[in-house]
């Protein structure tokens, strides 16, 4: 396998959201860079990524897209432990998801704004959403 003996100038391991995200930057600001991605779990090709009602075959089983972490007993819940479903694979917990957000209050998006975050303001934030409402329909 090639991979085993080429050089790389960056290594981000952990293709989730966020390493796919920051793999694609570095790839963008330095496109001579040698940039290896490395991920334990599978790609997204399944259709228990692509179809969000899929979630439910997912969890809350130990699995080859979801380590199912368990937490240790916690003292606020009389000592049960805690289920922490963790994605493995292309993606990350976002493939295991069900491609499900909630939006934040809007006064935390308000604060944003206020402590210096330009554009994160709630009303602009719903403005983004009608176009992507209005995109889809």
């Amino acid at each position: 396998m090639r991979i085993a003996t080429e050089k790389f100038d960056y290594i981000v391991v952990g293709a989730g959201s966020s390493g796919c995200a920051l793999a694609g930057r570095l790839a963008r600001l330095l496109p001579q860079a040698n940039i290896a991605l490395i991920e334990s779990g599978p790609n997204d090709h399944s259709a228990l990524v692509k179809i969000p009602a899929a979630l439910i075959l997912q969890l809350p089983v130990r699995s080859g897209r979801n380590y199912a972490y368990q937490t240790v007993p916690q003292q606020g819940r009389n000592d049960r432990c805690g289920y922490q479903p963790r994605g493995r694979g292309l993606g990350g917990c976002s493939s295991i998801n069900a491609m499900v957000y909630i939006r934040g209050h809007p006064g935390d998006y308000d604060s944003w704004a206020d402590g210096g975050c330009n554009g994160w303001r709630w009303e602009r934030s719903r403005i983004d959403e009608s176009l992507t409402l209005l995109f889809l329909t």
